[in-house]
């Protein structure tokens, strides 16, 4: 079980708490507002109406225990940096933070958080992606360039085999595993001659720019 601060109660930070919630970790969600936090107490370990400014509070529910801590709220760039800033200086392993804008998270950075995310970007190219490909189920990004692509078996792969496919060779990309929904087992060392049903998932590392940019088959 892992302990997660989440600060700022808003629409991201409220469902950001609760599926974290849902998966069995410690929760503590901390908002100045009181109707937010009276929203969400039910659904956490601890609600907490506080200014997250106020480093005694943080002190007093932030400590080595914790394994991340979300800075949820991204309406106030100063406020937002001088959380972090506060975090920092408390030790917190990691950090990831809500940005409004790339000036943002220049900002943010530079203080070294471990990670800046962009909700309503994010969602909006992941819908993009699945409307423009539909064959794509997931993209996660590991790097800027690279990434892995899960993807239906599109109909003129059935039948034929990895090797004949050769997608290295043609495209660059490397099939890292072939998942069979029906039998919901997945292979992650799959056999060159292993030949491609419809019930097949396949999940590629490759250069995702080029993948979703229709270099894809």
């Amino acid at each position: 079980m892992k302990q997660f601060v989440v600060i700022g109660v808003g629409r991201f930070g409220f469902n950001l708490a609760v599926s974290l919630s849902k998966l069995n970790n410690q929760v503590i969600a901390i908002d100045i507002d009181k109707k937010k936090i009276e929203d969400i107490k039910d659904y956490v370990t601890e609600a907490v109406i506080a200014d997250a400014l106020d480093l005694r509070t943080l002190k007093e529910f932030i400590d080595k225990d914790v394994d991340t801590v979300i800075v949820a709220t991204a309406s106030d760039v100063g406020t937002s940096t001088l959380l972090v800033l506060y975090l920092k200086d408390l030790g917190v392993r990691r950090i990831i933070a809500k940005v409004r804008n790339e000036d943002h998270a220049k900002v943010l950075n530079a203080l070294k958080v471990n990670e800046v995310i962009y909700p309503e970007r994010d969602i909006a190219e992941r819908l993009a992606e699945s409307l423009t490909l539909s064959n794509l189920i997931a993209h996660i990004p590991l790097a800027p360039e690279y990434g892995i692509v899960e993807i239906v078996v599109p109909d003129n792969f059935i039948g034929k085999s990895l090797r004949e496919l050769d997608l290295r060779k043609k495209y660059g990309y490397s099939v890292i595993g072939i998942k069979d929904v029906l039998r919901d087992t997945i292979d992650v060392n799959p056999s060159p001659d292993l030949k491609l049903i419809p019930d097949n998932i396949l999940l590629i590392l490759c250069k995702t720019t080029e993948f979703l940019n229709g270099n894809n088959f």
